[in-house]
């Protein structure tokens, strides 16, 4: 539980509560472990009055039909008012940036009113131009990974490659949990964090999966996860 705190709480001030990335590869089972930690965070009463914003480019989700879809703010804040869950759906592709950006700002928004902090998780988030390494983020995903902690915003990116977070965030982030990673990642996270993943990488087979703690400098490994239904 300690684990599962410092990986997605909302904590103003705490050391651990900085964002966090989610890296896996296509088909390892992200989208089941991450439904699996949100719904144990809900059981813990450190989460009991934090909102979780799930942003699916892929129009998907595994929280079951009672958790709200929208596909614009204005419903977005609504259901955020009395729902713990709730997941956007960005419907054009060709305005996908502006959408983040503008259900970030709404997060800013109302942060201070959320007496539990805001989880906001970006699936996909390597599609966005402001998620690549190559490119430049925008100001609003600025702010979420620079001052996100200091409104109770918890940033959860979640890509197909460490190496695809953009360099402002390799400072910003304060763990990492990840499925099936490229060996290619590891030069780079030796590079950014510190940190040797060389003997994690062959354990993490058959949906087992790791939390890489970035303020204590610790690896917890941890065996598959079975989605509960809803």
């Amino acid at each position: 539980m300690n684990n599962l705190r410092k990986m997605l709480l909302p904590n103003r001030s705490g050391s651990h509560s900085l964002s966090t990335a989610f890296a896996a590869r296509s088909g390892s089972g992200k989208t089941t472990l991450l439904t699996e930690l949100v719904s144990q965070a809900r059981k813990d009463e450190a989460f009991k009055e934090t909102r979780f914003v799930y942003v699916s480019i892929k129009q998907e989700h595994l929280f079951g039909e009672k958790v709200p879809v929208v596909t614009n703010v204005e419903d977005l804040l609504k259901k955020m008012e009395k729902e713990p869950i709730v997941t956007f759906y960005p419907l054009d592709a060709g305005y996908y940036e502006e959408d983040i950006d503008d259900v970030i700002e709404a997060m800013f928004s109302i942060a201070d009113d959320v007496k539990g902090g805001i989880v906001l998780m970006i699936d996909d988030a390597n599609v966005l131009k402001g998620f690549d390494s190559r490119g430049q983020p925008s100001p609003s995903v600025k702010k979420l990974t620079i001052a996100g902690r200091s409104k109770g915003i918890r940033g959860v990116y979640i890509l197909h490659r460490i190496s695809n977070l953009p360099r402002l965030m390799n400072g910003n982030i304060s763990g990492m949990i990840l499925l099936s990673i490229s060996p290619m990642d590891l030069p780079y996270s030796k590079k950014i964090t510190g940190i040797e993943l060389d003997d994690l990488l062959p354990e993490l087979v058959d949906y087992k999966w790791a939390y890489v703690d970035l303020i204590d400098n610790t690896i917890h490994r941890f065996n598959p996860v079975e989605l509960k239904k809803s």
